[in-house]
């Protein structure tokens, strides 16, 4: 199952934190997941490993 959900803010964990919302999720051959994620100021999707987002603090 996946960490994240379509919808839910995170954090990258490896650039400063930036923040931005999981736009898909996407099943990989090794049982993993990627995450297309809308990052604020970006204008373009971003792609990340499951290892590499955070869950965006309230």
């Amino acid at each position: 199952m996946a960490k994240f959900a379509i919808g839910e803010t995170v954090d990258n964990a490896a650039d400063d934190h930036e923040v931005g919302k999981v736009i898909a999720v996407f099943p990989t051959d090794d049982g993993n997941f990627r995450y297309a994620v809308d990052m604020e100021g970006y204008g373009a999707l971003q792609f990340f490993n499951e290892e590499k987002l955070v869950v965006h603090p309230c």
